[in-house]
């Protein structure tokens, strides 16, 4: 389970041989794994940060259970146990959206850094690695440690009953549900980033494809490896829109004249911004455009999140 509008994310050896395998494993071996892992969570952690990380514990046939509760209810997130599993997020009412790893090596997740965890060369010359975060969602990252990696992976998906992806104009996704009344948003699947080893931008995209979402990493041959790169799933929690320094300053004029939730929906320029947003309070305008002022003069980013009903959550500026 990036960010944007959202309005409210293998022929194999018989288990018993595998079993003795690990049993008779040697704590060396056991050390270089913990050790190679840590080294991935620290690669990872430097392109992600670490403040957003959930807690998440250990759970019956999981890698990290976290949970994360608020007024508007609570989302559970999942990483598995091995490469061969699926990210899960489940909501209060059960309600439930899973992201499966890419077809791998099937090889355990470690806990390693802050939390993340990883599952270490689960494809060739790349580690697999989930991170839960507090927002309800999870990254799911990629590291591609040399130019034998791929440049495309291919995450299929199992979306609720009845909900369908929509594009969400900043090169994401909303996950969706069209109802009597109209459109509601479940949950979004943030446009990819993926960074190189000196912290320069990678071109990435998405597609879907066959009940997939399926990421490209251009590499080329002047890319500084380790490359990490993020799908990352937001699912029954809030929504989240991000706007960098370029759009805070083109959109400020657009921003201090919506005098009404109307105008401030229109600004968003997403297909799915009008679905719970009508009913934005002339308070709320006022402190949208009191923050959104106050980036655009000192060149900060702009965060505004509602919850998946609909209602205003925040907005506050950050540094970026």
């Amino acid at each position: 389970m990036p960010r944007r509008f959202r309005t409210h994310v293998l022929a194999g050896t018989s288990l018993l041989t595998a079993a003795t395998l690990l049993a008779t494993a040697s704590p060396a071996s056991a050390d270089t794994a913990a050790t190679d892992a840590a080294r991935t969570a620290s690669v990872v952690e430097q392109a992600t940060g670490v403040t957003d990380l959930a807690t998440s514990t250990t759970a019956s046939g999981t890698a990290a259970r976290a949970v994360t509760v608020t007024d508007a209810g609570s989302v559970t997130v999942t990483a598995p146990s091995d490469s061969g599993g699926y990210v899960e997020s489940t909501t209060g009412d059960g309600t439930k959206f899973r992201l499966h790893l890419p077809e791998t090596n099937k090889v355990d997740g470690i806990r390693a850094g802050a939390g993340t965890i990883v599952y270490q060369d689960a494809a060739e010359s790349t580690d697999f690695s989930v991170q839960p975060t507090k927002d309800g969602g999870a990254r799911t990252l990629l590291t591609l440690k040399d130019a034998a990696a791929s440049d495309e992976y291919r995450f299929d998906l199992d979306l609720p009953s009845e909900t369908a992806l929509l594009p969400d104009g900043r090169g994401g996704y909303l996950i969706t549900r069209s109802e009597g009344h109209g459109t509601t948003v479940l949950g979004s699947i943030d446009a990819p980033w993926a960074k190189d080893a000196n912290g320069e931008a990678v071109p990435t995209t998405y597609r879907v494809e066959g009940g997939a979402l399926v990421q490209k990493v251009e590499t080329t041959t002047d890319t500084a490896f380790p490359v990490v790169a993020d799908p990352k799933v937001s699912f029954g929690w809030n929504i989240y829109l991000k706007f960098n320094k370029a759009e805070v300053k083109a959109l400020n004029n657009k921003v201090q004249y919506a005098d009404t939730s109307v105008a401030a929906c229109a600004l968003l320029v997403n297909p799915a911004a009008a679905v719970g947003c009508a009913g934005l309070s002339t308070a709320v305008i006022k402190r949208i455009q009191r923050v959104w002022q106050y980036a655009k003069d000192h060149k900060r980013c702009v965060e505004l999140s509602l919850t998946y009903a609909g209602l205003f959550a925040d907005v506050k500026h950050y540094k970026c």
